[in-house]
This record gives structure tokens, sequence and C-alpha cells, in this order.
């Protein structure tokens, strides 16, 4: 984790002031809101309207504890594959692909916005040809679904619509559909706003052919179903941090 963890926010002062001065800079010198940023050893493009954007100018990578410990499990395991469902600006798949040494990174986003930042960042940090990028939501049929796009200040909040002929539609995939391996070490980042449950519907040919570690946003209303689906395809409950949860089927 410490490599994730810039000095100065261990010490109270400066943990207050540096965020503060960077959003400050940012402001005045972003003049039409977009500019590019170096984080923990990464490149981003950044949109000052954003929540998600703000965090990393300020802070630097998104979800810190999450991402530390999924590149630890990556390397424990020696994970060869990496699928990021629900990539948004690209920040998990960026690091595994800088930190790790997974062979196929995949990315699947369907929100235009965010997959086009989602190429400029992989562009920006030289990875366009390492990591696969998919304008695509991953659930439990191979086709369209109903989406309902996140504001422009919350772009992580963009989600597969839960009824039918509500907001825009985008193509959509089942991962069994997407990808055919077996007995391959996969490690997946899934955080697609309470559609996890209908993905895992279309990946259980995925889970019960490979050894696989799973870090899932899994809301607290939604879990006990999720943890009971996924435990009838093998897998245990390892980790819990904040809402999301680790997976693995060894």
């Amino acid at each position: 984790m410490s490599d994730l963890a810039p000095s100065w926010q261990n010490l109270p002062l400066l943990k207050r002031l540096v965020p503060s001065f960077r959003r400050r800079a940012a402001r005045l010198l972003w003049r039409d809101g977009f500019g590019v940023v170096r984080r923990d050893g990464a490149l981003f493009l950044l949109d000052l309207r954003n929540w998600a954007d703000q965090s990393i100018l300020m802070r630097g990578a998104f979800e810190r504890a999450q991402l530390a410990y999924l590149l630890a499990q990556i390397a424990e395991r020696q994970c060869r594959t990496f699928l990021d469902v629900g990539a948004n600006l690209g920040t998990y798949a960026i690091f595994v692909a800088l930190r790790t040494p997974c062979r196929r990174i995949v990315a699947f986003e369907p929100d235009r916005r965010a997959y086009s930042q989602l190429r400029a960042n992989l562009m920006l940090n030289g990875l366009l040809d390492r990591v696969e990028t998919r304008e695509l939501a991953v659930s439990d049929r191979t086709g369209e679904v109903a989406f309902a796009p996140g504001p422009d200040t919350h772009t992580v909040l963009s989600k597969i619509a839960e009824s039918e002929g509500s907001g825009a539609v985008v193509p959509a995939v089942r991962l069994d559909d997407a990808l055919s391996v077996v007995g391959e070490r996969i490690a997946l980042k899934i955080d697609i706003e309470g559609h996890e449950r209908a993905a895992l519907a279309g990946m259980a040919a995925l889970l019960r052919g490979n050894r696989c570690f799973l870090q899932v946003e899994c809301f607290a209303r939604n879990a006990p179903d999720f943890i009971a689906a996924i435990g009838g395809l093998g897998y245990r409950l390892l980790h819990r941090i904040d809402d999301d949860h680790y997976f693995a089927n060894d």
C-alpha cells in the first residue's frame, strides 16, 4: 500500500493543505476545465466538473486502499488476465498495466464520456496497445440494455437502467460471450452500480472454468444475494473494504 500513498498524506496539516492548493491552482490554470496531472506515477486527463477527477487531482489514486489490495492479490495469485468491468476513466486498468505482469487487460465501459477519457488516459501512459477497451456494458445478455447516464459531475453513477424504455440504450455483452478461456488465472474488478448480480449470471462459465479473484462493489442492500449467488459458483468471501467485496475460488 505504501507505494500508493504519498508521505504528505501522513501529516495532518499537509493532508488538508495540499488538496486545497491543488484544487485552487487547477481552477486558475485550467481555463477550459480540463488538465493533465501526474499522480502516483501515472498521467491522467481530468475534468474539474467531475467528482472522481477532483479526487484524483487532490489526493492521487482513486480508492487507494482497494487498489493497493487488488494489486497485491494479483501479484500473489499470479493472475495473467485482468478484466476491468466498469472502468470509468481507467484508474484500475492503468495501474494494473503499470504495476503487474498481467499479459491481457480488458476494460469495459459503456458511458461514452468516461470511455473517451479512458482512451485518452491510456494514450497518455503509452498503454493503448497494452489495454484492450470495449465500449460495452457487462450484463446477463448480449445485445442492448437501457442505460441511465450519471450527471457530468458524477459519471461514476452511470448505470444500467432498472426498467426497459428509460434513458439511453447501450450495447451489452455477457462475459461468457466476450471471453472463451479455461484454466487461466484471472482477476476481475466489477463496479457497475447495482447491476453486478445480472453481470454474474452472464459469466458463470468464465468463473467455473478458471481460477479467479474478484473485487466487486456491492451495496449493503444487494450484498447478501450476491454473496449467496457467487457462493453457488464455488467462491468464498475473503475480505471487504467499504462496499468492495473480494472473492476467490481457491
